[in-house]
């Protein structure tokens, strides 16, 4: 089996680092294609042919191409067109995360072992230089496991991360997935209802409803943060996105009899509130809270009210088709 390495790439500061990490991976991609989104073009020039970084990496199989520049998913879509199952794994790696050199290795031994949909490894967060400063916290049960290959079913999964409203699994940086997933990644969404927001945990959990998660209990790159970051903006769109994400996810599962019905209304019922705590009084986000008492009582007629709500603040009913992205 061989990956291919999807990099929608925005932000060209980092590339020499970027390339020189699949330069040194013990078991290099069989392909790397960039998307280039960049206002400018910069990927595009500055690994056209002949140019000295482009010479400097003779031994990577790399296509540079243009991206659609509408927007950050819009990019990730296009690069699964353009990978359309050339290898039997692929990988969606950021611009400013980095890969260890086993990276590629491991990943490849956890598809062989338990043939999963997708595996996952640890990470670390470090600071913008690539300096390593803080682990991404796991359930102790994991943590402490003996094994560095586990397998964790949609049941565990959504108990521990969707169903207490967190992502100890990470990006999707740290995560490898097989050629089968795709098409089901241009489609971030559980039994209908979209994730948009949350659509690295999102991929995770529908890739563990095919077949159990591999998860690699080794510390194989890392997130690296900066204050140009959504997070860094706890009132921008995108925060406010994965905040309501959580609890499309939680319905999801607990639709699809994944999440225990109880421990779906418990989490609802601490999620809620929070949600109005922080974005109450945001114009774009006040049908959305007017709602909340009602999903966190478990109101009947509350979740239909929500959902017609989320499918339009989330994208999903505006959501271009792929063949539209170039």
């Amino acid at each position: 089996m061989q990956f291919t390495t999807l990099v929608p790439a925005y932000k060209p500061k980092y590339l020499v680092e970027l390339l020189a990490a699949l330069r040194h991976q013990s078991v290099k991609p069989a392909h790397i294609i960039i998307s280039d989104d960049s206002p400018d073009q910069a990927f595009v020039a500055a690994l056209a042919a002949g140019t000295p970084l482009r010479q400097a990496v003779p031994d990577l199989n790399l296509d540079v191409v243009p991206g659609p520049r509408t927007g950050a998913y819009d990019n990730f879509r296009a690069l699964l067109q353009r990978y359309g199952g050339r290898t039997e794994l692929f990988h969606l790696l950021l611009d400013d995360d980095i890969p260890y050199p086993s990276f590629y290795e491991r990943h490849l031994a956890a598809h062989t072992q338990g043939r999963p949909q997708c595996a996952v490894s640890r990470r670390w967060t470090a600071l913008e230089s690539g300096q390593p400063t803080r682990d991404l916290p796991v359930p102790p049960a994991v943590a402490t496991h003996p094994q560095r290959m586990l397998a964790l079913d949609a049941r565990l999964l959504f108990a521990h991360t969707a169903g207490v409203s967190g992502n100890w699994l990470g990006e999707f940086s740290n995560a490898t997935f097989h050629a089968d997933m795709a098409p089901l990644l241009d489609d971030p969404s559980l039994d209908g209802i979209c994730f948009t927001g949350l659509e690295d945990l999102g991929a995770f959990l529908k890739a563990a409803t095919r077949a159990p998660l591999g998860y690699i209990n080794e510390h194989l790159g890392y997130f690296r943060t900066s204050a140009v970051q959504h997070s860094a903006d706890p009132m921008g769109r995108p925060m406010k996105l994965a905040h309501l994400a959580y609890i499309a996810l939680t319905m999801s599962g607990r639709r699809l009899g994944l999440l225990d019905a109880g421990a779906a209304q418990a989490n609802l019922a601490r999620l809620c509130p929070l949600i109005v705590e922080r974005y109450g009084t945001q114009a774009d986000m006040l049908a959305l809270c007017a709602v909340m008492p009602g999903l966190a009582a478990g109101s009947d007629g509350a979740e239909a009210e929500f959902l017609a709500l989320w499918h339009v603040y989330s994208g999903a009913a505006a959501r271009k088709p792929l063949s539209a992205l170039g």
